[in-house]
């Protein structure tokens, strides 16, 4: 459940690019990147693990700091950034059988928002839908496209100019658009709502759980990432003409299996996705039905999906154009933060 929560738009899109730009420099460049899209979210579940959730953290500096923060982090990885991103990315996997309209785009995001609703409607039975359906279909079909591209590589393209003389630094902060530094913040209830539905109430028990879900899904995300990365590589010259990762996939896929390899990667995007997308509603709603209760969680609910529904009809470029100078401020402050509850000792119930 945590690794397809984690592993959504951004996860795909970035780490393929990645290889492409990056070609020979790829190791270097992904070793950064994985610094910033799964070692630092990893250790962010781990340390806030002994508290509730970030908020639970953040308060034991300042009440008011907490809110403010947390809202802020829950407002884009929300309705923001992060789920209309979900809707915009999927599209441009049907883009071979939908025409690109603003309509066709609208009744799109429409059927995408509507079935993550219903699915998030039931926070505490996520982890049956995402994590013993959605995730293992997802790794199957990722494992088919990068499998194949590292069977029968084509040949690698120089090095794009930003990624030739700082490869490492260029895929550190390339790891923020993951936004997962900033999701970490945020999966702790919805967490520790579905290990409690399995009768687990221990907080030592929690906690071990927690941490162990959490290496577990580090494992995961770094594997794929990694697949990704050189998948992209391999095939960096004759994927040079993409600007986003959701084209170098596409075309890869094309190139590799032909139409039935348009249908996967679309299935890949659709399914990674909606788990996140999902994931993020329940995260979102339930904060702030906590921060104000006199709306239910189901108001919420609406008020985020309908949100996510308008912001994601102005498209996957304007939406990543506007996430990356928030990110490379925000994302630095998480990092330090979690300095902090590293070495705070005192948890709060």
């Amino acid at each position: 459940m945590l690794f397809s929560m984690f592993f959504g738009a951004g996860n795909l899109i970035f780490a393929p690019f990645l290889g492409v730009q990056a070609a020979a420099n790829t190791p270097l460049a992904l070793l950064g990147f994985i610094c910033t899209s799964v070692i630092v979210p990893i250790l962010a579940i781990i340390i806030l693990s002994k508290f509730k959730d970030g908020k639970s953290m953040l308060s034991t500096i300042s009440k008011p700091f907490a809110i403010l923060f947390m809202s802020l982090v829950y407002l884009l990885i929300g309705p923001c950034i992060a789920i209309p991103r979900t809707a915009t990315t999927s599209f441009e996997m049907f883009n071979w059988i939908l025409p690109d309209t603003s309509l066709f785009r609208f009744l799109f995001a429409f059927c995408f928002f509507g079935c993550s609703f219903f699915v998030a409607l039931h926070p505490n039975k996520l982890k049956d839908v995402l994590g013993k359906v959605m995730s293992p279909i997802l790794l199957v079909l990722v494992g088919i496209v990068c499998v194949g591209s590292l069977i029968l590589p084509d040949e690698v393209s120089q090095v794009i100019v930003h990624y030739d003389h700082n490869p490492f630094g260029v895929g550190f902060v390339e790891g923020y658009q993951t936004m997962d530094i900033l999701a970490a913040f945020c999966f702790g209830n919805v967490m520790i709502m579905n290990i409690k539905s399995e009768g687990i109430h221990g907080k030592k028990a929690i906690h071990a759980i927690l941490i162990r879900a959490a290496l577990i899904a580090g494992i995961l995300l770094a594997g794929v990432y990694g697949l990704l990365a050189f998948s992209g590589m391999m095939r960096s010259e004759t994927l040079l003409a993409c600007t986003n990762g959701a084209q170098v996939l596409s075309m890869l896929s094309e190139q590799l299996f032909g139409s039935f390899g348009q249908l996967v990667n679309a299935m890949i995007f659709l399914i990674a996705c909606f788990n996140v997308c999902t994931g993020l509603l329940s995260c979102v709603s339930t904060y702030f039905h906590e921060l104000i209760p006199k709306y239910s969680y189901q108001r919420w609910l609406i008020v985020f999906t309908l949100a996510g529904l308008i912001v994601s009809c102005f498209g996957l470029d304007a939406i990543l154009s506007i996430s990356a100078p928030i990110l490379n401020f925000l994302c630095p402050l998480a990092i330090l933060l979690l300095v902090y509850g590293l070495f705070k000792k005192e948890s709060v119930e």
